[in-house]
């Protein structure tokens, strides 16, 4: 008997309404496989890919019914944060990730070692998701990941001082960065939506492993970000998908990012950009991580590898009439590279 239903649930939106409550409440359900049966499906409550004890919903499918070519999702209702207009968990589909504090690294974790020594070992059980975050070194003061270089490990094994890993350390990490718990999303599919109006971020995820984001566009979109893979995720594909802005720009405002992977390992961004954005597709603080024909014009920075990645870049980005730069690779990224720009056709 299988565990979760093996066929689709096909629903049928309200043009007129919010339909996030309803989405909501059917992959509560059980319901792994939705097709939206309608090109209009208002979001105007954040529609989270996870139980109430957040648990995520792992395998989940969102696509189009048959004989629907594309969903428009208009995420106005969600908005922005009035007081933090740059808040990405206003979104109109999201994965936090379930992040909890553990503990902090007691000596430095070595590139192409797999065990780890943290001042306290009893948060974590062999199996334990566990994210290193180079940016937060205060662990009595905030024990939990930000923004900037990490890794996402499972713990296989817990010794009295030490923790022994499932995949060689790539990036070195300093006596202090805390050591979180978290728990992944893995092999979700989510393809042919398109976002309009405004919300911080379309479709926003953390965490993420072995996901499919296909065919994901906007129109008259607003946003600050129309599509980000968040912190801490690995091996994801991201495929044929394009933001397209209404005004470029870095503001809190604007649309400041078209395509963007932040904190990633391994991901793949397939023939996807933006333009009349900040930047039409860009990486952040990622690893192995591989942007292949990128298409991007008329925005302020039209690709870029930023945030000390490393061995991450474009290959054959597509590009046209930037506002200011058209290509750029920030001076703290390692083994990072652009191969061949063409011209956007």
């Amino acid at each position: 008997m299988a565990i979760y239903i093996d066929t689709p649930y096909v629903f049928t939106p309200d043009p007129n309404e919010d339909n996030g409550p309803r989405i909501q409440a059917l992959m509560k359900a059980g319901y792994r496989w939705l097709q939206i049966n309608g090109t209009e499906c208002p979001i105007g409550t954040t529609v989270l890919l996870n139980r109430d004890d957040n648990w995520p919903y792992s395998g989940q499918i969102i696509e189009p019914a048959p004989g629907i070519d594309k969903v428009t999702i208009d995420c106005s209702g969600v908005g922005r944060n009035p007081d933090v207009p740059t808040d990405p968990s206003y979104a109109a589909i999201d994965y936090e990730g379930d992040v909890r504090p553990g503990s902090y690294l007691t000596s430095l974790a070595a590139v192409n070692t797999t065990q780890i020594f943290v001042a306290d070992t009893t948060p974590y059980t062999n199996g334990s998701w566990i994210v290193i975050s180079d940016a937060s070194t205060d662990f009595d003061t905030y024990p939990m990941p930000l923004d900037g270089p990490m890794e996402v490990r499972q713990v296989i094994y817990v010794l009295a001082d030490s923790l022994i890993v499932n995949r060689v350390i790539k990036r070195e990490h300093q006596a202090g960065a805390i050591v979180a718990l978290c728990t992944p999303i893995k092999n979700v599919y989510i393809r042919n939506l398109e976002f309009t109006g405004n919300c911080a971020v379309g479709l926003h995820m953390h965490y993420a492993q072995h996901c499919v984001i296909e065919n994901i566009t906007s129109v008259d979109w607003t946003g600050r970000c129309m599509l980000l893979l968040d912190n801490g995720g690995e091996y994801n594909t991201i495929i044929n998908s394009y933001c397209t802005g209404t005004e470029a720009g870095t503001g809190p405002e604007q649309n400041v990012w078209g395509v963007v992977v932040e904190g990633q390992d391994s991901t793949r961004i397939i023939n996807s950009g933006g333009e009349n954005c900040g930047a039409g597709q860009a990486m952040n603080y990622s690893i192995d991580t591989v942007s292949v024909g990128a298409m991007a014009r008329l925005n302020t920075v039209n690709v870029g590898v930023y945030t000390a990645s490393i061995r991450s870049g474009f290959l054959h980005p597509q590009t046209a009439d930037p506002l200011i730069l058209d290509t750029v690779i920030t001076d703290d990224c390692e083994d990072c590279y652009m191969v061949e720009p063409i011209p956007f056709v």
